[in-house]
């Protein structure tokens, strides 16, 4: 009988020049598999001036590459039941195909030809154009978009590689041309601190030897390294953005945060879980929608990358309430840091947080997320078996400190938009 849990155990397999390679088996009776290129290309490299190079050229690779245009690649995905997504960052960039498993050698070798050899065509870079302008448009007129950018904006300085949402301007925009995508795809997409995964039934083995068959071109340079974060500690900041003509007002209180290999991560995630991360069971959900009615929404999030990262606590109210939410957003983030959480509401939190992982296996492209998430961050093989015990060790005072530290008040920001004067 097939093991359940195999899904949970990577293989790190031989390198293709400097592209790492990680099989992982897929869920049992399963019929499709999943491959994601995934490297240094993420919007904190876009050049001066250029703000949204990356996020096009994440785009626009799925449009378009090699003999295939536009429609041409649509129809072939069409004919192999298969999908093309993409996922930008700001430390990297993503290209996922997913399809039948029948399929897989077809699946991994169109997308080296995507990886490889994206066209960058002008039409589709003119739609792209409009497509990332539409964004813009959200992140200034809709209250939850604002408040999340502005709340980046207020935790790192300008410049900074996680200052932005990799949108830019306008006028960045429009000043993107062809040659621009073709320089940024060149010096990002390459072997060097790049990975790639696939959740297959084949063989590591057959797995390589396809790899190296169709990503024999792939660059061996390493792409330029990433943009120095500043030392220098955030300075508490409070925003207030009117919008006129919105009814919901969005609230953000965040700041900066630990990277993901930091020992205390496991602590901090728990800490972020109990805090607004398990739907109806946290205490930012409880205390302000629950009992205090006073909200649409609460929770909380921590975005733990490679070389640092940021937290933050979130809620959507209404005019006339939001000046009680912000001290209650507050108020719970430093509870968390100050007093340790009772033992039977740990004991919750942290199981639903453990029950999420067979939940995961039910789907290759959930399991397949969960090797992408190690494989990135260079975890160790066996990371997802041995998560539950590591979250059943963690004491309440470790939680505790954790928070302290990884959801910092000091320096927290604070930004309210929507409604407001």
């Amino acid at each position: 009988m097939t093991d359940p849990r195999a899904p949970l155990t990577l293989e790190y397999a031989d390198s293709v020049g400097e592209l790492r390679l990680v099989r992982q088996p897929p869920p049992a009776g399963s019929s499709t598999c999943s491959i994601t290129y995934v490297g240094p290309a993420g919007w904190a490299f876009d050049p001066p001036g250029r703000g949204g190079t990356a996020r096009l050229v994440n785009q626009l690779m799925t449009s378009a590459a090699g003999r295939l245009d536009r429609v041409a690649l649509a129809r072939v995905l069409d004919r192999l039941g298969a999908t093309l997504g993409h996922r930008a960052a700001p430390e990297s960039g993503e290209i996922t195909i997913w399809g039948p498993t029948s399929e897989w050698g077809r699946l991994l070798a169109l997308l080296a030809d995507v990886v490889l050899r994206p066209r960058f065509a002008s039409s589709d870079l003119a739609r792209a154009r409009r497509q990332i302008r539409e964004r813009q448009l959200r992140e200034i007129g809709q209250p939850g978009n604002r408040a999340d950018r502005e709340l980046l904006r207020a935790i790192f300085p300008s410049g900074h590689p996680y200052s932005e949402t990799g949108f830019g301007s306008p006028r960045s925009v429009d000043h993107v041309a062809r040659s621009d995508l073709v320089r940024f795809h060149r010096a990002h997409y390459t072997g060097g601190g790049a990975v790639l995964v696939a959740t297959t039934p084949v063989s590591s083995r057959e797995f390589v030897r396809a790899a190296r068959r169709t990503f024999r071109e792939l660059p061996t340079t390493r792409p330029p390294d990433f943009p120095a974060l500043s030392a220098a500690p955030s300075r508490p900041a409070v925003r207030s953005i009117p919008l006129r003509g919105r009814s919901q007002v969005e609230i953000r209180l965040g700041g900066r945060s630990i990277a993901r290999s930091d020992p205390a991560y496991p602590a901090a995630y728990l800490a972020n879980e109990v805090l607004g991360g398990r739907p109806l069971l946290s205490r930012l959900f409880q205390r302000v929608r629950e009992r205090g009615g006073l909200a649409y929404h609460a929770s909380s999030g921590l975005e733990a990358m490679r070389f640092g990262g940021y937290w933050f606590a979130q809620a959507g109210t209404g005019r006339e309430r939001w000046r009680r939410v912000v001290p209650m957003l507050r108020d719970e983030v430093r509870r968390l840091g100050s007093v340790s959480i009772p033992s039977a509401a740990l004991a919750t939190i942290r199981e639903s947080a453990i029950g999420e992982i067979p939940l995961a296996l039910e789907s290759t492209a959930e399991a397949h997320e969960l090797a992408v998430d190690v494989a990135y961050h260079g975890l160790p093989a066996d990371y997802w078996i041995q998560w539950p015990d590591t979250l059943r060790a963690l004491r309440a005072e470790e939680i505790r400190d954790a928070a302290r530290t990884a959801l910092d008040l000091r320096g927290a920001a604070t930004v309210v938009a929507g409604p407001v004067r």
